[in-house]
């Protein structure tokens, strides 16, 4: 039977070779969207194309369907539709439950800070990167805004003989335990790594991971600039870098990746991740974490969230991902301090456990005294 059907298939495929092949190529690509088993280099590149494949995806269902291939284009139709789960990463949708609009919240701050690169006509602000917890990448010593936490675990390198570069998390709660490391590159600075910390929140115990996962240093500008000026030997070089580039941070992350998730994935606490990804929603690291955690601007964001302040600008690759142990009450990219080439993701979350307790606490008050809860108007 299998052998007819492969017949039957690879007719077909002779007869709409195009047309097949757009429809297999959007499988697979929404297929290692939604569920990334495949960790090769090449997977990254497949997903990158899903805002391609998903239009040529149409155009063949709607050219079969002309050629009267009426259960291929359906079923098309059908895995292009089912394509908009994966695009649905993009966008925030702002869905907040009001139940939680009065619970204690918890403020989470991530942001790849550039090393406070201020100008004198541009200056920092502390007080805008208050939070409860504040996740650094590419972070600078900064005694006035660490003047604002509790306590605080920072990894750092010899970025130059003057300065010092890594990741900090600062946090106006104990930390109990951290763990931290900075990973190797044979070429380039050592700036990409995690800070894995268990935090006093209240009567529990939470923990917080932040990520710099592996910068590629993508030049578009340059190959955009160089096919302006009609270089065509130095657009095609930029293009060849680029997609070397690209093929080293998907490597790399993915092994990188591997190593964030012994500390999470069935960690007996509640989970925060946040940091730069260096990847899109439409990439493996996003697609990996979202099988076992919720992106927090995916349920609780607005708009597109771009998080990128330069060149190509329209990407949100600065993250924060948490575990089934919490409500997302908000998130938002904050695009107003803009003096670092990323824009901080500020994000709020309330501790299902303590909502719970919360909860059941002002019933048992309802049942002893209702008169003390009327509502206005009633008698």
């Amino acid at each position: 039977m299998l052998t007819n059907v492969a017949t039957i298939f690879w007719a077909k495929y002779r007869q709409f070779p195009l047309a097949y092949t757009a429809l297999s190529y959007l499988f697979f690509t929404v297929a290692f969207c939604y569920y990334p088993v495949v960790g090769h280099w090449l997977t990254g590149f497949v997903m990158m194309t899903l805002p391609l494949a998903i239009p040529c995806g149409l155009i063949a269902c709607i050219y079969l369907l002309y050629k009267r291939q009426s259960q291929i284009a359906m079923a098309g139709l059908m895995w292009v539709l089912f394509s908009f789960v994966v695009v649905k990463r993009l966008v925030g949708t702002s869905a907040v439950d009001l139940e939680i609009s009065q619970a204690q919240t918890l403020n989470v701050l991530s942001f790849n800070s550039e090393t406070f690169p201020v100008s004198t006509n541009n200056k920092l602000d502390e007080s805008l990167l208050k939070a409860d917890i504040a996740c650094f990448q590419e972070y600078s010593p900064n005694s006035q805004l660490e003047s604002q936490y509790a306590t605080k675990v920072e990894k750092l390198t010899c970025f130059d003989k003057d300065r010092q570069i890594g990741l900090a998390l600062l946090s106006r709660y104990p930390i109990v335990k951290q763990y931290g490391r900075i990973w190797n590159r044979t070429q380039g600075p050592d700036i990409n790594g995690f800070l894995c910390a268990d935090i006093a929140y209240g009567a529990d115990t939470i923990r917080v991971v932040n990520v710099h996962l592996w910068s590629m240093g993508v030049r578009t500008n340059e190959a955009m600039e160089a096919l302006k000026s009609g270089n065509i030997g130095r657009f095609c070089f930029e293009l060849g870098d680029t997609f070397h580039r690209l093929k080293e941070g998907f490597e790399n992350r993915n092994e990188q990746l591997q190593e964030v998730e012994q500390y999470v994935v069935g960690s007996r606490y509640p989970v925060i991740i946040c940091g730069d990804f260096n990847e899109t929603p439409i990439g493996y690291s996003y697609g990996k974490l979202s099988q076992n955690f919720k992106n927090a601007f995916e349920e609780a964001g607005q708009g597109l969230g771009f998080t990128l302040n330069r060149h190509p600008y329209c990407v949100r690759i600065d993250q924060q991902f948490v575990s089934s142990d919490w409500h997302i009450k908000a998130c938002q990219t904050l695009s107003g301090i803009s003096f670092s080439d990323h824009f901080p993701v500020m994000a709020q979350y309330v501790l299902k456990k303590s909502f719970k307790t919360s909860v059941e606490a002002l019933s048992e008050q309802k049942a002893i005294s209702p008169l003390a809860y009327k509502t206005p108007g009633q008698p």
